[in-house]
């Protein structure tokens, strides 16, 4: 395991205790939670527009009459 130092604004490290006051865990369990999410979000995040952009590069993309057609299907008029 690494450590690093990080600058803050007080308020968000005045939210950072208070979350783990409420809790009962530690400052660095909470830092360590919220840059797992983070970084689980923008992982899936990037993934997901690599794979529209391969889709559209190989031209696996809806047509119009498909997309309206999914939309009617919701009972939205998409013309």
């Amino acid at each position: 395991m690494k450590t690093t130092t990080i600058r803050m604004e007080d308020s968000k490290f005045d939210r950072i205790d208070s979350m783990a006051k409420s809790l009962n865990r530690s400052r660095t369990w909470v830092i360590n939670q919220a840059i797992e999410r983070f970084l689980t979000y923008e992982e899936w995040f990037v993934h997901e527009v690599e794979t529209g952009l391969d889709e559209m590069r190989t031209g696996k993309l809806a047509t119009q009459e498909e997309v309206k057609a999914g939309f009617k299907k919701w009972g939205v008029n998409a013309d």
